[in-house]
């Protein structure tokens, strides 16, 4: 049965989205040709059957065929395709309709396998196969993985922290703490709902794995996240955020193993961006891509929302997804010492980097090993910190575009390793108390939502 969601639609308009990189394309070929999708998630099986492979195209409904002989995959329908044709045409694939994203014109469909595998391998030639005009583009549902790290309670202790310290977040609190106008979705594994961190300070979310209004937390990644972006300032325990003053959104799109799938990202994205989110904390990723991963970023663009990204974990010089997707801030980590974290991937689409190694935040359990708090390792945590920077900044200057906070961001980060932008830091650590200083040294206003029109920020250079 398809998904039915409560929060508002908005018809998705046509936009340009960069032509997807060589290095997913063989990936994803590469993935066509050896593997199925539900050899791979479990999400998107059903029970095996016991038919044999000459019963499949007899089978008189989808839920008769075996579970290796169908495929999750995503398709777009053109934008004039009314509801009536697009379950026609899913209905003549012998297909079932299992979510539909309208803002993007994305249909998440389980297919016979020997139809999907059709349609997707040669792309345009498989979809003109079909014959299937409305149909623009089809792939397959792959996974996406949280880019969080290890825990240890053994260092679960509030001194190990180093990382606050060394982006000067208590000194960017003298200038702010953040705004609770400011809403920063963090879209993840979910967050701990009752944490005493999070106290009154959480909009509603939405969750896309078990498809209710309930985004509980069941991994602790999402709730270590939204810790470093907001944990609340003064309440006699813990940690802070870098924005305690900011609300968080949590939505969930990874399950209890961290994983989760592309579909369930997409429309987290659209849900955020819906919801009245100003930033998108994506603490997760692939080293593929997806059109309709591009797709749902556009459209958050689009809606003047900032994203930011982390670079991912395996310590290689190779593009990771959403980071490395057009307007997206990528965000690799580095150490106590402020030297390049060798488990951060690196490379041109790295833009700054953050504290990831051995990270002290909230976490989603309450026992005699972890009391609500761990540490956690990984670009996920540094792309917090840039997150809950990115809300600092929004909340002195709360109309300023994402290409401006963007601007901001680099511009007051401390530059380390080569001179400039290089692979390992991007433009370099982030610095919150020199970041918000530039800002209010070079904007006049004492607030960005007063005077007239937009603030620009032609006059920051990066120091």
């Amino acid at each position: 049965m398809a998904k039915s969601h409560s929060w508002p639609h908005l018809i998705f308009t046509q936009h340009p989205i960069r032509a997807l990189h060589a290095a997913w394309r063989s990936l994803l070929v590469a993935a066509l040709l050896s593997l199925s999708l539900a050899d791979h998630l479990a999400l998107a099986q059903t029970p095996a059957g016991g038919a044999a492979a000459a019963d499949t195209a007899a089978a008189d409904t989808l839920s008769d065929i075996p579970g290796d002989a169908f495929q999750v995959v995503l398709m777009e329908f053109a934008a004039d395709t009314t509801e009536a044709q697009r379950l026609a045409r899913i209905a003549a694939l012998g297909g079932e309709l299992l979510s539909w994203i309208p803002q993007i014109q994305i249909a998440e469909v389980r297919l016979p396998q020997p139809t999907a595998q059709a349609a997707i391998q040669g792309a345009a030639a498989g979809i003109a196969a079909l014959n299937a005009p409305e149909l623009l583009f089809i792939e397959p549902d792959l996974p996406v993985i949280g880019v969080g790290s290890y825990n240890d309670p053994a260092f679960a202790s509030p001194a190990t922290s180093y990382a606050f310290s060394r982006i000067q977040a208590a000194d960017a609190w003298q200038i702010t703490t953040g705004s609770e106008q400011i809403v920063i979705a963090v879209i993840d594994s979910g967050v701990r709902l009752d944490h005493p961190e999070f106290a009154a300070r959480l909009t509603p979310g939405y969750d896309f794995v078990n498809d209710d209004d309930t985004p509980d937390d069941d991994s602790g990644h999402g709730t270590h996240v939204a810790g470093l972006i907001g944990a609340a300032l003064d309440n006699g325990q813990g940690l802070a955020g870098v924005c305690p003053g900011c609300r968080i959104m949590p939505v969930k799109v990874l399950n209890a193993g961290n994983t989760g799938i592309w579909s369930d990202l997409a429309q987290g994205i659209v849900f955020a961006t819906d919801n009245g989110a100003r930033i998108l904390n994506l603490s997760l990723g692939s080293f593929s891509s997806s059109w309709t991963l591009e797709k749902a970023l556009a459209y958050a663009r689009q809606h003047g929302v900032l994203i930011v990204a982390a670079a991912g974990n395996q310590g290689l010089q190779l593009p990771y997804y959403p980071a490395a997707s057009e307007g997206v801030i990528a965000v690799g980590a580095t150490d106590a010492q402020d030297g390049w974290w060798p488990v951060s991937n690196y490379g041109a689409f790295v833009d700054l980097t953050a504290p990831g190694d051995l990270i002290y935040s909230t976490y989603h359990r309450f026992d005699n090993t972890y009391n609500g708090y761990t540490i956690m390792s990984g670009t996920s945590m540094a792309t917090a910190q840039v997150s809950g920077l990115a809300g600092l900044i929004l909340s002195l200057y709360p109309r300023l575009t994402p290409a401006e906070v963007t601007s901001a961001l680099l511009a007051g980060a401390d530059d380390l390793g080569t001179a400039g932008h290089d692979v390992f830091y991007g433009q370099g650590r982030i610095n919150a108390a020199h970041t918000l200083t530039l800002l209010t040294e070079t904007i006049p206003t004492a607030n960005g939502s007063s005077g007239a029109g937009r603030v620009f920020l032609p006059a920051i250079q990066s120091q």
